[in-house]
C-alpha cells in the first residue's frame, strides 16, 4: 500500500487530486494517509495537530518516520486513547537515540 503526506504539506495540484481521491474512496477522513495498522516507512499522520519537523536531539536534523503502530479494529490494538505510536530516527546518524511519540 501506498500512503501520502499530510495533504497541507503537498504541492496545490497534487492536494486537489489527493483531496478528489479521498472524497471518491472513503469516508472524508484521512483514509489515504492514515492507513490502518502497523507500518514501517512512509509518512507520519498529523490528525491531532499540524505537521512539525521533530529535530534530533543530537544534531537538530529533521527525524523522518521509521514505524507506526496505529491503533485499528483490524489488529485489534488500541495505543492510548485510540492513537498512533510513532518512533522516529536520525537520517543523518543511525547512532542517534530514535524519538518516541504519541500522536
Amino acid at each position: 500500500m501506498t500512503d501520502f503526506p499530510f495533504r497541507e504539506e503537498l504541492p496545490a495540484g497534487l492536494r486537489a487530486r489527493c483531496e478528489d481521491l479521498v472524497r471518491e474512496t472513503g469516508d472524508g477522513g484521512d483514509v489515504i494517509a492514515r492507513l490502518a495498522g502497523w507500518k514501517l516507512g512512509g509518512w507520519p499522520t498529523w490528525h491531532l495537530t499540524q505537521p512539525t519537523v521533530i529535530p534530533c536531539e543530537d544534531c537538530g536534523t529533521a527525524m523522518t518516520l521509521l514505524f507506526t503502530v496505529t491503533s485499528c479494529d483490524e489488529t485489534g490494538v488500541v495505543v492510548g486513547r485510540w492513537g498512533d505510536l510513532r518512533i522516529f530516527t536520525c537520517p543523518a546518524d543511525h547512532r542517534h537515540a530514535f524519538q518516541v511519540d504519541l500522536h
